[in-house]
């Protein structure tokens, strides 16, 4: 774990439980929900003092800093600072143990006030609907040709909608059929590797709302699967077409990656739709 300072929050551990706690406040998760998630993960932070002293200061900060801490969380901190800061600070630097327990004793004094200035939940948005689900399979338009993607993951929050766009290697002039008259999709190839019972996806093209609205002209959905138990084995942004075609000739010329028949990670065809 990286410590880049002495403050509640410069460490990789309490920099993941902050975001954790803030972020999730803000996408309208219950506080109840976020204390019981973190504290399920108490063990596989507090592995001795040291890590012990971080998990606990930086999650009742976070709670404090939404201005939802409870007594047994702040009675654990506080118990957890006036022991003092751990001696391992001193591995870290010599001035780094005064420092930190200068840090403490602040964040004591602030446990036992309430944040005058709590982070707020952000006002609702007008709700918007995702362009695709997962499991959407999609033609896509290029200049000269027409290539096959599907929709593999969509991270949906009350803040955002994120889409992540597996590329088969298809690249063919004539635009795909709908896929329950043409073979053309489940005769496609994609990167992907077997580990264990579970196929990795090697390929993604992860894009914003806003960016893949700018694409929704060039997309035309040909069908619905289910796909059978995959985890993303990459995650690669993306803005534009361009991007899309590059992934899907990288795919086709590149040696690294493993291509199978994209029947493999196929568990049905949805012919409900159709």
């Amino acid at each position: 774990m990286a410590i880049d300072g002495v403050k509640i929050i410069d460490s990789d551990d309490g920099y993941d439980i902050y975001n954790c706690v803030v972020e999730n406040y803000k996408d309208g998760v219950s506080v109840d929900k976020i204390i019981a998630d973190m504290l399920a993960d108490e063990k596989n932070y507090c592995t001795d003092d040291f890590y012990a002293e971080i998990y606990w200061t930086s999650f009742a900060y976070s709670l404090w800093e939404i201005g939802h801490l409870p007594d047994e969380i702040k009675d654990k901190a506080l118990e957890i600072i006036a022991k003092g800061a751990n001696e391992f600070w001193l591995e870290i630097d010599s001035k780094a143990l005064s420092q930190r327990q200068k840090v403490l004793d602040k964040l004591a004094a602030q446990l036992q006030s309430e944040n005058p200035k709590p982070i707020k939940v952000p006002k609702s948005r007008v709700k918007r609907k995702p362009y695709f689900q997962k499991g959407d399979v999609l033609a896509v338009k290029f200049k000269n040709q027409y290539g096959i993607i599907f929709v593999s993951e969509v991270d949906q929050t009350p803040r955002k909608i994120e889409y992540h766009l597996a590329c088969t290697n298809l690249l063919q002039k004539e635009k795909p059929n709908n896929i329950l008259s043409s073979s053309d999709f489940l005769n496609s190839q994609i990167a992907c590797s077997k580990h264990g019972i579970k196929y990795w996806i090697d390929t993604d093209r992860w894009f914003n709302h806003k960016d893949l609205g700018m694409l929704v002209d060039n997309l035309e959905k040909i069908g619905k699967v289910e796909l059978e138990d995959c985890l993303l084995g990459v995650l690669s942004p993306a803005h534009t077409l361009d991007d899309i075609y590059d992934e899907i000739t990288e795919n086709i010329e590149s040696f690294s990656n493993t291509l199978n028949d994209t029947y493999c990670i196929i568990k049905s065809i949805n012919s409900e739709e159709y």
